[in-house]
């Protein structure tokens, strides 16, 4: 469940587009895999790049995009160097996505840019110093291990939810009368049907239900005051994601999965942040896949 990177460039800037690739996930590789445009994972038979594109930048979690000095442009009767075109545009792309923590833009240090970066620091890099720009941003990178981005579809929101109307009354219920509590949030990987991976939950792990006022959770039947639960808010995204990524066919959509995997890492990223903020409960909580 790494957090995903998608790195475009043109033709000509794929050997750095590479390098950029195989030093973060180097570097970052035990939370963070990169992705380049060629890898494979990105374009698909039959959908237009355009359509690929804005699929990626709602998926990934970070857009590097490496503007190379491949073009000349004429702009008010001088000439200058320049970036591809859709490399351009894929930067606007994710940026509008992903925002500026979390899309990058490196540039070769004798082109020009849009107006629209006046003011704004971009990483440029020349013959000499390309390594040492590209841990400029793994540096910024790394700020955001702890924090999670905000999308369109509703993780993170479902995670508040979940952590104010079940967690924190939950913490509340217990604490006084059992201080040392534990409660093991568990996110399936697989959402499909939330009530059937309760099931074979509790069949693994023998426990009961509480029979008590709202919230309530399964209690290992060997473990003194040792509970857990299995958000069932989490079937929402599931059937949300069936609108923006409708079955075309019979069988496994691993567009769907991808997306899915991405909000349970934003799910549980959320829950993750909002315990430890909370300084009295954040030791009797543990948030884990299955």
């Amino acid at each position: 469940m790494k957090r995903k990177i998608f790195i475009g460039s043109s033709t000509e800037g794929y050997v750095i587009a590479e390098q950029i690739r195989d030093e973060i996930n180097t570097e970052l590789g035990d939370w963070i895999e990169c992705e380049t445009w060629k890898d494979g994972k990105v374009f698909s038979h039959n959908k237009s790049t355009l359509e690929c594109l804005v699929k990626a930048s709602r998926k990934y979690d970070y857009g590097i995009m490496v503007a190379s000095n491949d073009d000349i442009s004429l702009k008010r009767l001088q000439m200058y160097r320049s970036m591809r075109d859709n490399v351009l545009f894929e930067m606007g792309l994710f940026l509008g996505s992903l925002g500026l923590q979390r899309a990058f833009l490196i540039t070769h240090d004798k082109i020009g840019l849009p107006s629209d970066y006046n003011g704004v620091t971009v990483v440029k890099y020349g013959k000499k110093n390309l390594q040492h720009k590209i841990q400029e941003i793994i540096s910024e990178i790394k700020k955001t291990e702890k924090s999670y981005n905000l999308k369109p579809l509703p993780s993170a929101a479902l995670a508040f939810g979940y952590f104010e109307n079940f967690i924190l009354k939950f913490a509340k219920k217990h604490y006084e009368a059992e201080p040392e509590f534990k409660l093991k949030i568990i996110i399936p990987q697989n959402i499909t049907d939330i009530d059937a991976q309760i099931t074979k939950y509790k069949h693994e792990n023998p426990s009961n239900h509480t029979n008590e006022e709202r919230p309530v959770v399964y209690k290992y039947i060997d473990c003194e005051s040792y509970y857990w639960d299995i958000p069932t808010t989490l079937q929402t995204i599931n059937n949300l994601i069936d609108y923006f990524v409708p079955p075309v066919e019979f069988g496994i959509n691993v567009e769907k999965e991808e997306w899915i995997k991405h909000e349970l890492r934003n799910f549980k990223g959320t829950l993750d942040v909002l315990i430890v903020k909370q300084n009295v409960y954040k030791n009797n909580f543990e948030v884990i896949y299955i």
